[in-house]
């Protein structure tokens, strides 16, 4: 029984995985390494890292994140992480988009 055929589908298979967790591990340390770096709180951490993972953030995609935390909150922990030059804002009052400002 000849089972080569199997065993290169299951490594090639294995290989995929492990690039995946590496790649999700590598995000992970990027976005602890930037919040210890410039101080941020919890839920500033988690505003930072959906804007890494998604490549934008609106304050509709926080408040699903975090929906008993008070949108004014929120707002706020925004606005220091431009103050910080980690994101920007892009567009106007009702579609304001945050990117990630400067290398990822």
């Amino acid at each position: 029984m000849d089972m080569t055929s199997w065993l290169e589908y299951f490594v090639r298979g294995l290989a995929t995985q492990l690039a995946e967790v590496r790649t999700r591990g590598e995000q992970a340390i990027r976005r602890d390494v930037l919040a210890t770096e410039h101080g941020l709180s919890p839920r500033q951490a988690v505003a930072l890292g959906l804007v890494l993972d998604n490549g934008t953030l609106t304050i509709q995609d926080f408040e699903g994140v975090l929906p008993d935390v008070n949108r004014r909150s929120l707002q706020r922990d925004i606005r220091v992480l431009i103050q910080k030059g980690l994101l920007e804002a892009d567009g106007s009052t009702n579609t304001l988009v945050y990117r990630r400002r400067g290398p990822t």
